[in-house]
């Protein structure tokens, strides 16, 4: 017969079960977190060891280039020698010749109409004056 004993029996076994599956596999999913963080540690530091160890072999093996050896270098001073109208080699001397960044206010009424979007208003919206709350 189902009695009030019997259903808190079945409440209460029904939230033990549920309460030892949840903190095993807590306890599980805890444990496959930290050997995967684990192994990834492993994997990073193999391949800073690797890195560092290339970087010891490529400057015993390199021989020190001085910086007017650069290729990028030389290809800059070639177009600043050759009076070229690319002025990469000097970043200020090109920033000047950029056209104004600021647009400028149309002196016709249809060079402002054309400026406009397809759906911009071609007057601001204005409020109408007046105390609204009256």
């Amino acid at each position: 017969m189902n009695t009030i004993r019997s259903t808190w029996l079945g409440w209460g076994a029904l939230c033990v079960a549920g309460g030892g599956a949840y903190y095993f596999a807590k306890k599980s999913i805890n444990a496959d977190r930290a050997s995967r963080f684990e192994t990834e540690m492993k994997r990073k530091a193999q391949l800073a060891q690797l890195e560092a160890e290339h970087r010891r072999q490529t400057t015993f093996n390199e021989p020190m280039s001085t910086p007017s050896e650069d290729p990028s270098l030389k290809r800059a001073n070639m177009a600043r020698f050759q009076s070229a109208a690319d002025d990469v080699a000097s970043p200020s001397t090109e920033a000047s010749h950029d056209p104004a960044p600021t647009r400028h206010e149309p002196d016709t009424e249809a060079q402002r109409v054309l400026e406009k979007g397809k759906y911009e208003a071609t007057q601001p919206y204005r409020p109408p004056r007046g105390n609204r709350l009256s």
